[in-house]
Order: structure tokens, then sequence, then C-alpha cells
């Protein structure tokens, strides 16, 4: 049995730049990066309360990791912000 394929965002998959929002609340900010993996499958599964999936992983910059959902991620476009 094999595991349903994940949905094609577009131009968002793994090795693309990305710009994501990182951090919460005042916290947060706009940082770049390059994303690593989609966990499409396992964020539809939802994880738990304590401790829930993000779709994105990516690289950023900085060096960090960080996990983030659709809303906190935009294509970066060659020549663009």
């Amino acid at each position: 049995m094999s595991a349903a394929p994940k949905e094609n965002r577009g131009p968002i998959v793994p090795g693309v730049r990305v710009r994501v929002r990182a951090g919460s609340g005042a916290r947060s900010a706009w940082v770049s990066g390059v994303v690593v993996d989609d966990y499409a499958d396992e964020a539809t599964a939802g994880g738990h309360e304590w401790a829930p999936v993000r779709r994105w992983a990516v690289a950023v910059d900085d060096g960090t990791l960080v996990f983030v959902d659709d809303g906190d991620i935009e294509l970066v476009t060659p020549g663009g912000s």
C-alpha cells in the first residue's frame, strides 16, 4: 500500500528559496531560507495538540531549521523579495 502523493503547492517545493514568518506575536519576523521538506501528509493527520505538525521545514540563512504552515511561507522570486 503506497502513501498518497503530497499536494504540489505550485512553485513551493523542496530546494526553492522562500521567506517565512518565524516566531510568534511581537517576536515574529520574516526570514529567508530554503525549503528542506514538505510534510503535507503528516500535517493533515494533525499531530498532537501540544505538538502540532507544521507543513514546511525550512533551513533559514542563519543556519537554524524552522517549521511553518502555509500562511507563513512565500516564494522568493528572482530579483524580488
